[in-house]
């Protein structure tokens, strides 16, 4: 039988949002709202990763498990020190500013991952011209049916361009070498952690129907009220 764990890595200081995982959106922390519909897919178990105390504590005492981590320089990292204590055949990084991805979403990347044994999936969804610039919206290269390669700002679009989503799923053995990576394209471009893992193992797309927004700042809260 496989088992699965969602791993939601957050803290609290995030520079284009600090206190961002307690933020509340329709009377509910965003923090919660990630958790709960990480909880009403098929994983097994659900337990945030934070460097920060007061998150942990926060997540324990609203009935989810939680484990203090280092401070790390990414939340891969972080979702890769948690994966060494866990015995579980897959992890979903599932980062905690994505509450609107929904328990179907999640099962579907799952269910992608585990039924083809694919080592790495990587949540897309097709971009459109308001996305193209916006720095907040990583894109991904895809050739091959493979991500190749990620930017923030294209400089041409092409049909081989996708939004990155804010959901992973690895078996346990390749997130828990991701320290062993190459990653100094990931040390160059802060938050394209996808790079440690293209070239040492294949990442596979899965497409979304249309953008989960995310909370990357204090203006993206009413978007996001919107699409919940």
């Amino acid at each position: 039988m496989t088992y699965t764990t969602c791993v939601i890595p957050c803290r609290m200081n995030s520079s284009r949002f600090p206190g961002k995982p307690l933020a509340r959106l329709k009377g509910r922390e965003l923090l919660l709202r990630v958790c709960d519909n990480a909880a009403k897919s098929i994983a097994d178990h659900v337990v945030v990763a934070s460097e920060d105390k007061l998150l942990v504590d926060f997540a324990i005492q609203n009935g989810y498990d939680a484990v203090l981590t280092h401070e790390h320089p990414t939340c891969t990292h972080r979702v890769c020190e948690v994966s060494k204590t866990l015995r579980s055949d897959y992890i979903v990084n599932l980062q905690g500013d994505e509450p609107c991805i929904t328990p179907s979403m999640i099962n579907a990347v799952i269910n992608e991952t585990v039924g083809k044994q694919y080592k790495m999936v990587q949540a897309t969804y097709p971009i459109e011209s308001n996305d193209l610039y916006d720095e907040d919206c990583v894109k991904a290269v895809i050739n091959n049916g493979k991500i190749i390669n990620l930017t923030r700002n294209p400089e041409l679009y092409t049909e081989n361009l996708r939004g990155i989503a804010g959901i992973y799923v690895y078996d346990i053995e390749t997130i828990r070498n991701f320290d062993k990576y190459d990653l100094r394209l990931v040390n160059a471009w802060q938050g394209l952690d996808t790079f440690g893992f293209i070239g040492q193992i294949d990442v596979i797309p899965y497409e979304f129907p249309q953008r989960t927004h995310a909370v990357d700042r204090p203006t993206d809260i009413l978007t996001v009220e919107e699409q919940l």
